[in-house]
């Protein structure tokens, strides 16, 4: 059986699903609105069906396209575009993916500098930001770059290439390539296109980002240039866009940066100047705090290096979960008063978790815990009135979910 038919299959499709079904169930619908448990009703139907499709000769399967939900960037008036595929694409996104990671190191894109494709705490972002903190204690000066607009800004023709050379299972290939070419169709906002011209979207031109197989083909893209940086002999890590290097003096972290913005302009990829108003590129000194993947690689008093969460980032997350005290927000989520409480647990978790390695992860639990605190207690004061709660005593109130009488202040 060749990778094309197997990962078409209604076993590796319901492999697939099997796998990838409680990430499915927690993300948004597609353009076709349909949503996870919507598939779930008729799951085996369905997958057959997909079967069916993915492998019809006389009419060959085709996209449905992507729906565009636009988040405001912090403190910015740009948006950051997710396209978000129909459930069957990111289905068959997933197939495709468990046919190819085994062979990720064969292929050249999980290696010595890559983080975020392969599977594994080592190769994940934790596993970068651990690797990048060791890394500064060697060697204390940062450089940290971002590409600008990376997946805007993908040649597709040269990423077919690169494809060609990299993906050794030629028959999975056109079933890639059609993901390529996905465009969006449609959006939340009413305005949706005209904020996807705005922030740098074009049609026909780069690579939509927010679909499962977006970080493969970074990777197959990048897969010369990541070979360029192990061979340079320099600590790097590579998540995706973002690269980190380390380096003795800031000399070294200059040149650097001459080489490595000659070698993405090779392949149609710009990154800025460092330390330049509006630029993501920097270098930073040794006794400076350096951001790399949403956590600070800080000097510890004594010597060394630590991760920590930055204050900024604590107050932003304290800030989202205040936010999210409103029941009109919560009802959009679909969150009801009974499952609130589960909801803001999963969503402290899901901020414990992402911070790991943070030397200051308490801070953040009590920032975060005493946000959600308080979001839930102003959910209950809408619904009931600031006085009738105050009437309750204690154990009526850590009854209802209010764990401190200031909450009601």
């Amino acid at each position: 059986m060749n990778a094309f038919r197997k990962a078409t299959s209604v076993v590796q499709l319901r492999e697939a699903w099997r796998s990838k079904s409680k990430k499915l169930r927690a993300s948004c619908f597609g353009v076709d609105r349909i949503s996870a448990s919507t598939f779930e009703e008729k799951l085996e139907r369905n997958i057959r069906a997909l079967h069916r499709d993915l492998i019809d000769v006389e009419q060959p399967y085709k996209s449905s396209g992507l729906l565009a939900i636009a988040k405001r960037k912090p403190n910015s008036t740009k948006y950051r575009i997710i396209c978000v595929p129909t459930l069957s694409d990111r289905l068959v996104q997933f197939s495709i993916l468990q046919e190819l990671k085994p062979k990720l190191q064969a292929m050249g894109i999980d290696n010595s500098v890559s983080y975020g494709i392969a599977e594994g705490r080592d190769k994940s972002v934790i596993g970068a930001r651990v690797f990048a903190c060791s890394a500064r204690s060697k060697h204390p000066w940062v450089y940290k770059t971002d590409i600008q607009q990376f997946f805007d800004n993908l040649e597709r023709d040269r990423l077919r290439e690169a494809l060609s050379r990299v993906v050794k299972q030629p028959t999975l290939l056109p079933l890639i390539e059609k993901f390529i070419d996905t465009e969006i169709t449609d959006g939340f906002d009413k305005r949706w296109r005209q904020i996807a011209v705005e922030n740098g979207i074009v049609w026909g031109k780069g690579v939509r980002q927010g679909m499962p197989l977006s970080p493969l083909l970074a990777g197959a893209y990048l897969r010369d240039f990541d070979r360029q940086l192990a061979k340079s002999g320099v600590p790097v890590a590579r998540y995706v866009d973002d690269i980190v290097a380390f380096f003795d003096t800031e000399a070294e972290a200059k040149g650097f940066h001459a080489r490595i913005s000659d070698a993405l302009a090779a392949i149609g990829l710009n990154i800025g100047e460092p330390n330049v108003s509006g630029s993501k590129t920097t270098i930073t000194a040794p006794s400076q705090p350096a951001e790399f993947l949403g956590m600070e690689i800080a000097y510890k008093p004594g010597g060394g290096y630590r991760l920590q969460v930055s204050k900024t980032c604590i107050a932003d997350a304290a800030q989202k979960l205040r936010d999210a005290g409103q029941i009109d927000y919560l009802l959009e989520k679909r969150i009801s008063l009974t499952s609130m409480g589960r909801y803001f647990e999963s969503v402290i978790q899901g901020y414990l978790n992402a911070y790991d390695a943070a030397n200051n992860r308490d801070d953040l639990r009590i920032a975060i815990t005493t946000a959600a605190d308080t979001a839930q207690a102003n959910v209950l004061k809408d619904l009931f009135g600031k006085k009738k709660l105050q009437s309750l005593n204690d154990k009526q109130l850590r009854f209802v979910g209010i764990n401190g009488r200031q909450l009601l202040s």
